[in-house]
């Protein structure tokens, strides 16, 4: 199920916390707060974990359910992409494809392609 409240993403590199916050906050347009960062009113929160393999970093935002996120995932990835200055891979439902989901890239100049990945024991990558 595509809950717009919810997103994952991953970064290609490892970056500060606060980069990775304000980045989330200005690409969903919510208020956003992380273990490391909290803000008064907060409309939602950014669970960010490290990963060894493959990209770097897992970003998951999730909106509190009385919040309307009207962005869509690719939306999302393709600014958080541009202000951090990286690569930022995500999936979508799609059920035509065998596993139910379609892989996606998002670059910094703005452009996203379907793309396959590799599953590692700790964190996804490029096929």
């Amino acid at each position: 199920m595509n809950d717009p409240n919810y997103m994952n993403f991953f970064v290609e590199r490892a970056t500060s916390d606060a980069a990775v916050l304000a980045a989330c906050t200005r690409a969903s347009g919510c208020a956003l707060e992380s273990d490391g960062h909290t803000i008064d009113d907060p409309q939602g929160y950014v669970q960010i974990t490290e990963y060894t393999e493959g990209f770097r970093m897992g970003l998951c935002i999730i909106a509190a359910p009385d919040v309307p996120v009207t962005r869509s995932h690719e939306a999302v990835a393709q600014a958080i992409a541009r202000e951090l200055r990286q690569r930022v891979l995500f999936d979508i439902e799609d059920p035509s494809t065998d596993s139910g989901e379609r892989w996606i890239l998002a670059m910094p100049d703005g452009a996203v392609s379907t793309v396959d990945i590799v599953e590692y024991e700790d964190g996804v990558g490029l096929a």
